[in-house]
């Protein structure tokens, strides 16, 4: 697989595994669209002082009800947010590696795309 450019050396981590789950992730579309499966690097550029494994990656969660415990929780502090819907997808391994990386939400998920893939096709809204 080709990693972007901006990813910083060991990104991704040699023990994140193939990308074999279903995950959601809030997006903006209906259906979702490539600018929905940004990384946090990309979509807030000039956020970060530079890219980091984890700002690198794309925040997916394995338990639906992480999404809107989630939402709930930061949708007054987090603008962006507000007019985001649910999207389901089942990752294959040519979408990348992923980790498990909980924070505030228990089955958070970093998930790292490589070059020319196009996640958007194998996932759909599944919540207004």
């Amino acid at each position: 697989m080709q990693w972007p450019d901006y990813y910083p050396e060991g990104c991704p981590p040699k023990d994140a595994k193939p990308a074999i789950e279903t995950v959601y992730r809030l997006v903006k579309h209906d259906p979702p669209q490539a600018e929905d499966f940004l990384s946090s690097w990309e979509e807030f550029l000039g956020r970060f002082p530079e890219p980091t494994i984890k700002n690198s990656g794309i925040s997916v969660y394995t338990d639906p009800e992480d999404i809107p415990r989630l939402f709930d929780r930061l949708k007054n502090r987090i603008g962006h947010l507000r007019n985001r819907k649910t999207a389901k997808g089942k990752l294959n391994p040519t979408l990348g590696r992923i980790q498990h990386t909980p924070s505030h939400e228990n089955s958070h998920h970093t998930w790292w795309k490589p070059i020319g893939v196009e996640p958007w096709f194998v996932f759909e809204v599944i919540n207004e």
